[in-house]
């Protein structure tokens, strides 16, 4: 039996592809690679076919990531699983010292690592790493502030995910964060801090899901107003809820008005409205005294 399964969750990306499941092969000495795709239309079944070593399922309609992300547990043969997306990147031996670290305690839900963040045309490192400091144990409250755990760095424990029910298909953006939030409600998680895989970066022209900055942060909202509902946020006192709601709102903001800045200075001032008034929608006062607003609405 593997020690690690890796699943490689796919959807139209086949140049991408055969990098990401070539990272995922070199990550475990022991483990197995899964690759979902999700209801493909280019030739990424051709592709695969011609890949050795790897369990290839391909889904008959395209589902979303969560429910492939099912379906690649649903596969798996380890105790441990990894999840990698198409356009990311496995560092050599990384799940190897991942489940060293995870093997030490079997109440341990998952072990996380940083990234190294990559940039969308060739997924080369841009110099970043995410994120810069690694919470370990009870992170459940730090953790509903901001996703600081990123998708492709995650080793889960197989009983653990399960016993969640899975990732919600009913998110299609966001799933990951869900998760995490879910397991972290009861379980502690450990981390190495060191880079174990390479994030692509979005940005407008990469197709890819997270490239959706307003979107992803409308679901996030909503996540994070799940998770309070669940019963261990509901114990805590109305100013502990508060605060995580504030400072991931002001979060939220500043990566609006990022978005904003960014559009005017592409020149694309239609963007540059519909951030700064989704900003106005979670940070009013805020957005009125940079004075970008009115700026903008007036064309200026």
């Amino acid at each position: 039996m593997p020690d690690v399964s890796v699943v490689v969750t796919t959807y139209n990306r086949s140049l991408m592809l055969p990098h990401a499941i070539a990272s995922a092969k070199q990550a475990a000495s022991n483990g197995e690679v899964i690759v979902v795709d999700d209801c493909s239309t280019d030739d990424t079944p051709a592709v695969c076919a011609r890949i050795h070593d790897i369990r290839y399922v391909r889904l008959t309609t395209n589902g979303g990531l969560a429910n492939a992300r099912n379906a690649g547990i649903a596969e798996s043969s380890s105790d441990f699983i990894a999840f990698l997306d198409d356009d990311d990147l496995r560092l050599p031996r990384s799940l190897d010292r991942q489940l060293r670290a995870i093997t030490v305690d079997e109440n341990l839900a998952l072990c996380y690592g940083q990234v190294l963040i990559g940039d969308a045309r060739r997924q080369l490192p841009t110099g970043e790493i995410y994120p810069l400091q690694c919470p370990q144990g009870d992170v459940f409250w730090e953790l509903l502030e901001d996703n600081f755990i990123p998708m492709p760095s995650v080793l889960a424990r197989k009983s653990s995910l399960l016993a969640a029910g899975g990732f919600n298909t009913d998110l299609n953006l966001i799933e990951d964060w869900d998760m995490w939030l879910r397991l972290c409600e009861h379980s502690p998680v450990t981390a190495i801090a060191e880079p174990v895989a390479i994030y692509r970066k979005a940005n407008a022209a990469s197709e890819q899901m997270c490239s959706n900055q307003a979107a992803l942060c409308k679901q996030a909202l909503q996540v994070q107003q799940s998770a309070l509902n669940r019963p261990r946020a509901q114990t805590a006192t109305s100013k502990q809820r508060r605060d995580v709601q504030r400072k991931f709102r002001n979060r939220v903001y500043d990566i609006l008005m990022t978005e904003a800045t960014n559009s005017i200075h592409e020149g694309n001032s239609r963007s540059a409205r519909a951030h700064l008034l989704d900003a106005l929608r979670y940070r009013p006062f805020r957005t009125v005294a940079t004075g970008r607003l009115l700026w903008l609405l007036l064309g200026r």
